[in-house]
């Protein structure tokens, strides 16, 4: 049953991925020029983000559009995370307070089945009370993820409940769009000095 599901959300991924490829070829964006970043890896065009009901930190039902306006840097993780998920968050808020240009922080929440809005409030607002928190149902977790290229399995057995997930960063453009990736290991100095250029204008 494991194995099942494993194979099921790596064929959802790969489908994801390889529609974000024909994408980025077929219609190239202006607006970021790739050579000048190195802590962020730039895709030469947006992808809008899939049409799925968001679930914030507040309870509110929420649709791409909240991504609208500003620049956003999202991971995807889970509040009963070991070590990962911490020091992600806590390297994130580092760059984005060093950072002179406001970057919107989600954490993404696969595992809804324990991180209702009122844990994940409380867990993102520990490490930044502007953090904001979201999950959605499992079905829209699948399509955010294979939109993103960001792998993730939950076994919710009773004697073996387990998350794994990727550990990047994902930038969503003022447009809400896809517009890159930040992977491991973090240099926040660099990230924050990143996040400043940034375009402010539409047509990221």
């Amino acid at each position: 049953m494991v194995m099942n599901k494993v194979v099921a959300v790596a064929a959802v991924l790969a489908l994801g991925l390889g529609i974000w490829a024909y994408d980025a070829v077929l219609a190239p964006q202006p607006g970021l020029d790739a050579s000048a970043f190195s802590a962020i890896t730039v895709f030469p065009a947006g992808r809008a983000l899939p049409n799925i009901q968001f679930v914030d930190h507040h309870g509110a039902s929420v649709g791409p559009e909240v991504f609208r306006g500003r620049w956003t840097v999202l991971f995807m993780g889970f509040t009963n995370c070991g070590h990962l998920c911490p020091m992600t968050l806590a390297q994130v808020r580092m760059a984005t307070d060093a950072a002179r240009e406001p970057i919107n922080v989600v954490f993404f929440s696969v595992d809804p089945g324990r991180d209702t809005p009122a844990v994940i409030r409380d867990y993102v607002q520990g490490f930044d009370e502007k953090f904001v928190g979201m999950s959605a149902a499992p079905d829209d977790i699948q399509k955010l993820a294979a939109a993103l290229g960001a792998p993730y399995f939950v076994d919710t057995s009773p004697d073996n409940y387990v998350v794994d997930h990727s550990s990047a960063l994902f930038l969503i453009s003022p447009e809400a769009k896809f517009r890159g990736t930040i992977s491991q290991p973090f240099d926040t100095k660099l990230m924050a000095g990143e996040f400043d250029q940034l375009p402010r204008q539409a047509g990221g």
